[in-house]
């Protein structure tokens, strides 16, 4: 990282997470500033947005969220109620709505994953904008659909690649022979600037301040430009970014000091799978974030059964990472007050039933082994007594197949996903 950069990845917040008392307030972020003014050009722009935003859709609730065993004050910024059930639409509305009279007349571009995608599609029927949307053959089909959707007949869909990184490339080709104006979903000013109006709205609330906010990233737009506007406010606010692993790509780009691309990518939080943070975010986000912690998929599928049981809210995977990160680093968080953002709830029934079976309907987690034992006498009887002690078999399925070896299938739950790694 280059130097005077305040981020860092301990194994604990230590030193750099002292114990937390409430916030100071204040406006004066000088100790902000970078040689290149990007900090300060990005909470102008997010100001600026303030009139525009809110023709597309309202601001959004702020809820407060009880984890088991308590220790915290944690706080669910609630992106899942807005217009496309998840707060893309700010950014994708605020660049749209400053297009001139002949851009918009050439039509927009751009690719998604899918909220971004429906930001767009929305912002193109309310202001009567053309718009061709790329999006990966892989993405969920509730996301597709919601695109038609909110688009209309303003909006046509192209399915292209396997993942967004495809589609991102027909998009660029499509903008080169057409000279339409490409919307970026993340790595943009002005869109960064309309998801950062979720950060006005949390000063706005009156709950703060806050001692810790939990950001989840994938490029890095809304991270960065919500973590900027809130220390705008409070200083001595502690901004963690969030990421999943196999997608860690702003830690990836922090430790190379530059935004770089990851040779392999996790999809299970589809909102949040990009190969390489953006370079605006990049810039923003090394200066405001105090360290990255990442989730795993089990821990954000357990953040979600979290949300269900305290909220009654359904979310998308990338969704639940901030209360994933919450109770990872409970401990750590003890007495702070703490500001998390439910991104979005666009996700298939089908995925969340598959999410449910895998973590239990009693919150425990599961796994389904299939192991090879001897056809001997005694080999199942030694293997259930010595293989599986501390854990419940829920499933069990056998059948002979071969002489020499069996393969049964068994299920195993435990109140601690430790227990079954």
């Amino acid at each position: 990282m280059g130097a005077g950069s305040p981020v860092s990845t301990p194994d604990s917040l230590g030193e750099e997470f002292p114990s937390c008392s409430p916030g100071r307030g204040g406006s004066d972020c000088r100790d902000m500033d970078t040689p290149g003014g990007h900090l300060k050009d990005l909470q102008q722009a997010v100001l600026m947005a303030r009139e525009r935003v809110y023709h597309a859709g309202s601001a959004t609730p702020l809820e407060s969220l009880e984890l088991p065993g308590g220790g915290m004050d944690l706080w669910v910024k609630r992106e899942d109620l807005g217009p496309i059930k998840a707060y893309k639409w700010r950014g994708s509305y605020n660049r749209m709505a400053m297009l001139g009279k002949k851009e918009a007349g050439h039509g927009v571009v751009t690719a998604s994953a899918g909220n971004h995608g429906q930001g767009v599609a929305l912002a193109a029927r309310r202001l009567g904008i053309k718009a061709r949307i790329h999006m990966p053959c892989t993405t969920p089909r509730v996301k597709v659909q919601a695109v038609r959707e909110h688009g209309g007949g303003q909006v046509e869909i192209i399915q292209a690649g396997d993942s967004y990184d495809e589609a991102v490339q027909s998009a660029h080709a499509d903008v080169a022979s057409s000279g339409a104006v490409y919307i970026h979903a993340y790595d943009d000013l002005d869109v960064m600037a309309g998801q950062g109006r979720i950060g006005d709205e949390v000063v706005l609330s009156g709950r703060g301040p806050f001692d810790v906010a939990l950001l989840q990233l994938g490029g890095g737009g809304m991270a960065a430009a919500v973590g900027c506007w809130l220390k705008t406010y409070w200083p001595e606010l502690r901004v963690i970014g969030v990421e999943g692993d196999g997608q860690a790509s702003m830690q990836a780009a922090l430790e190379a000091d530059r935004p770089v691309p990851l040779e392999t990518l996790d999809i299970f939080c589809d909102g949040t799978a990009v190969r390489q943070a953006g370079a605006l975010p990049f810039a923003v986000c090394r200066e405001t974030l105090v360290r990255i912690v990442t989730v795993s998929n089990s821990e954000v599928s357990r953040a979600m059964r979290f949300l269900w049981e305290g909220l009654r809210c359904i979310s998308e995977p990338s969704g639940a990472m901030g209360v994933a990160a919450a109770w990872k680093l409970r401990k750590e968080l003890a007495g702070c007050r703490v500001l998390t953002i439910l991104s979005g709830a666009n996700i298939d029934f089908h995925q969340l039933g598959v999410i449910a079976q895998s973590f239990g309907a009693s919150g425990r987690e599961r796994r389904v082994l299939r192991i090879r034992i001897s056809e001997q006498p005694g080999s199942m009887l030694d293997l259930l007594d010595h293989g599986f002690e501390g854990l419940d078999i829920i499933d069990f399925q056998y059948g002979k197949q071969d002489k020499g070896f069996g393969w049964p299938v068994i299920g195993v739950a435990a109140s601690d996903g430790s227990d079954l790694e």
